[in-house]
């Protein structure tokens, strides 16, 4: 039975400080997560503590995803820092398989601007025989820049057979994004098998 993680990302202090609702109940997150369990696919947005920079800790992050199920039958989404973690843990743990992989403007720290998160790590080119169906979606507009389309272009060159869903107006998938009927499309298609 399928079922599905959705892994945020990360803010800058003060403005994790401002928020009147966890991080893992922001933007697209919940009204993904609904979708995906009415459609009978139960779904986990774990909170990773101290998802702000500069104290979010990867071995924290890591234990805390450890604790989901996760197999073949499981649909992994990582926005931002989540997909970033994603991509190192499953480059790390290359005994983990999953059915789908989706990454929303994932930060890989391609410029090495965070070592104490991402520890200068690369990809693990064989990650895609271990996943079903990869998926990247980003934006050109991606208000973090090339912090965001320099990991997308590496991932791209990395992984030539995942899908790519490229866009001009979506930015980092955040601010106001309450929906992205995008990404339950290719959810929906997973759960439906």
């Amino acid at each position: 039975m399928a079922n599905a993680i959705i892994c945020h990302g990360v803010k800058f202090k003060e403005d994790f400080d401002k928020m009147v609702i966890p991080f893992c109940a922001s933007y697209w997150y919940p009204w993904l997560q609904q979708k995906l369990i009415l459609s009978g696919v139960p779904t986990q947005v774990p909170s990773f503590t101290n998802s702000w920079l500069p104290a979010r800790n990867y071995a924290a992050d890591v234990d805390i995803l450890s604790r989901q199920q996760i197999d073949s039958d499981t649909i992994m989404i990582g926005h931002s820092c989540g997909g970033g973690l994603l991509v190192k843990y499953l480059s790390e743990n290359p005994d983990v398989k999953i059915g789908h992989l989706i990454l929303v403007a994932p930060w890989i720290d391609v410029a090495h601007m965070f070592p104490q998160y991402f520890n200068n790590f690369d990809p693990d080119p064989d990650l895609i025989n271990r996943v079903g169906t990869m998926d990247l979606f980003y934006s050109t507009d991606d208000h973090f820049g090339d912090m965001i389309l320099s990991g997308c272009e590496k991932l791209q060159s990395i992984y030539p057979n995942m899908r790519v869903h490229k866009f001009n107006n979506r930015s980092h998938f955040s601010g106001d994004m309450r929906e992205f009927p995008e990404i339950w499309d290719l959810c929906k298609e997973f759960a439906d098998k």
